[in-house]
Formats: structure tokens, sequence, C-alpha cells
């Protein structure tokens, strides 16, 4: 079998899974959630404003560093705990959401090691090291975690995954995302790379990547080039990833990709929200069946991807230098 034709047919299986529906007549799953800000706070408000009540799963355990306003407490229904592993035991699962990643692997390890299953908000660690020994722990632990940007299962980045024979051979993929915020928003344009294309990507070069002072925010528009190896699934596709800050009011906000093979694709607009349901379904129905029975749509080797090219786009841009795969070897192996 041609190997695009196996991305296709993998495309395809993960396609079904996130459009299988919410489930019906389930008991709420109890959702613990560690950092109360971001995605945490938006998936608590939203789930627990009645929304949970329709598809089963609520948030009922939060831990935060800082105080949380009672009149959260009080509106949304969820207990505080004083520290996060006084979740374990009360939950269904956990969701990592801190803003930023540094602190990930302190946070999800007692989580992972007790049994808990544990989704980490995107990116899956600060760096690829740490993302190999989360993976590594979750599967010497039999408890495998999840980590996903809603890109990596939007689903036009599914559709593009299925439908991917008919631009081979593929030639050129680019992908462009808004804001300035290096950890919250480059891991969404990678997850929707490796959403549609699979892993593989041999060699980054990133452009004109300047970080402020707490290395959190770019101050430029980021240009990053990059190549699929050889004998990746898709063939040695070469592409861009581009992030155009933004912030002030009516700014261009999105999320674009565009592929160019034996045939030219759409402009295509990702993260488009069907009128009436909230832009997050699908990441809720992931996390009901992630919770529910340990189903995951992305393998280890994806979930590795997006952190391991974070890496090299860092990497590259700060060292200012072409930064090749074969420079995480010892990394990699240690899920192989």
């Amino acid at each position: 079998m041609k190997p695009w034709v196996c991305l296709g047919v993998i495309g395809f299986s993960i396609f079904a899974f996130l459009l299988e529906g919410e489930p019906a007549e389930q008991p709420r799953l109890k959702m613990g959630v560690v950092g109360y800000e971001g995605h945490g706070s938006l998936f608590t408000k939203e789930l627990n404003s009645g929304l949970g009540a329709k598809i089963g799963l609520s948030v009922t355990h939060v831990w935060h560093r800082e105080l949380i306003p009672q009149e959260d407490r009080d509106k949304y229904g969820f207990v505080v705990v004083g520290s996060p592993t006084d979740m374990i035991g009360k939950v269904d699962g956990v969701f990592i959401a801190e803003a930023l990643p540094f602190r990930y692997p302190e946070l999800a390890a007692p989580f992972i090691r007790a049994g808990v299953r544990t989704f980490l908000n995107r990116p899956l660690a600060a760096s690829a090291l740490e993302a190999a020994q989360l993976i590594k722990l979750g599967r010497e632990s039999g408890n495998p975690i999840l980590a996903a940007s809603a890109l990596a299962i939007d689903p036009q980045v599914m559709a593009i995954r299925q439908g991917i024979a008919e631009f081979v051979p593929l030639k050129v993929v680019n992908v462009t995302g808004p804001s300035d915020h290096f950890w919250n928003y480059v891991p969404h344009i990678i997850s929707a790379l490796v959403g549609a294309l699979g892993a593989g990507i041999e060699e980054i070069q990133a452009h004109d990547l300047s970080l402020d002072e707490n290395g959190i925010f770019i101050r430029n528009p980021l240009l990053v080039f990059f190549r699929y190896g050889p004998d990746s699934g898709v063939g040695p596709v070469r592409g861009t990833l581009q992030m155009v800050p933004g912030g002030q009011h009516g700014d261009w906000y999105g999320f674009r990709m565009k592929l160019f093979g034996r045939k030219e694709s759409p402009d295509y607009a990702l993260f488009q929200t069907a009128e009436g349901e909230s832009a997050w379904m699908p990441t809720y129905r992931l996390l009901i069946d992630f919770f529910r029975d340990g189903k995951r749509p992305i393998n280890d080797q994806e979930l590795l991807e997006v952190p391991l090219v974070l890496d090299m786009i860092k990497k590259s841009g700060l060292e200012h230098r072409v930064v090749f795969r074969s420079e995480y070897r010892d990394i990699i192996s240690l899920l192989e």
C-alpha cells in the first residue's frame, strides 16, 4: 500500500472517530482542571453553564495557583482543592490546563502514575525531551496520555488528511496563524500541519524568531521553513509555517492552510464553528471518549511530533541555523 494511501486510511478513521457524536444516556463524566486560566477557565465556564449536562461532561474539581473568585465557584459549581492531587479518586479524568507548559511534567506525573486519565493542554511539554518522558511515563504506568490542539482534530484538517491522495505528488504546504504568543499559538499551526500530513518532519529553519525578555511572545512575524523526510507518509514535502502577530482591534485573526501538488487546493479556513455550536465541540468529544474509554485518535509518534517541531523551531531561531530531526535521535529513541 502506498504511504499516502495509509495516511488517508488513518485520517478517515480519525475523522469517523471525531464524528461519532455525543454519548446517549451516559452518566456525566467528572473532569478535574489543573490551572484555572486560559482553556481551563473557558472549558469550566462553558461546560458548567449547561453544555456539559447535554453532552455528559462537567468540571467538578479545580486547582489554581492563585485565588479563584468566590463568584465563579458559586456560579459554576465546582470544588476548589488545595493541591492538584486532592482530585485523585474524585474525578474521571484531569485536564492540565496552565497557560504555559513549563510545569506540565510535575503537575501531570502524579495523575499518570495514579491511573487517572490525563489530558494536557497544547503543547504537551515545553521541550521534546519532557514530552517524550511524559509519553514514556504513560506507557510504563499503563495509562497513556493525550494532548491536542483544537487544530489537530479540526474537522477541516481531518478532511484534508482523508483526501490527501488527490494532491499526490504533494509538493508544498503552507499554514498560517495569528498571534504573537509563541507557546500558545505556534503549537496550533504545527498541530494543523501534523494533523493533516502526519509525523516525519526532518528539517526546520526559523527566520526572524525574536522572543521577548520572558521568552513568551514573538516580536516579529515568524516564518518557518520545513521539510518532511522522503520516507515519511507524504514524501519530501516542503512548506512554511507562518505566524502573523496581531492583538489590536481590527487585526486579522484566523488559521489557513493551502496545499500544492498535482493540483492546487482551496485556501482552507480552519477552526470554523458551525452556527449555534461551541467551537470546542471536537475537543469535548475527544475528552469524553478519552476519559470514558481511553480512546486516543492521536498516536504517540504524532503526539511527540508537535513539541518536537516546536523545540526545533525555537532552537533554529535562537541559534540562527537549520535544525535537523537527527539531532533528537536519542529523545525519539525513548519511544522506540
